[in-house]
């Protein structure tokens, strides 16, 4: 896939707020919001936000039925959490 597709292919799944998933354990962490630099920014609890992450987009595994996969197992998540 070119970058100008795979970009397209974020862009949607940004603005449609993808559920963000741990490939490791099949866990919703939270919804995709936006993208900044070299990342993605995931918050958990949209009224009250619980988790806020800042995943880079190297670590995406895959896209499929509305989410967004990642490549990182549950104790790698506490390193992106800002």
């Amino acid at each position: 896939m070119e970058n100008s597709e795979a970009d397209k292919l974020l862009s949607y799944y940004i603005t449609n707020r993808a559920s963000a998933i741990l490939c490791s354990k099949d866990i919703e962490i939270g919804h995709v919001f936006a993208e900044y630099k070299d990342k993605l920014v995931i918050i958990d609890g949209e009224n009250k936000k619980e988790h806020e992450y800042l995943i880079p987009k190297t670590k995406v595994d895959r896209y499929g039925d509305k989410n967004i996969y990642f490549n990182i197992s549950e104790d790698t998540l506490k390193e992106f959490e800002f």
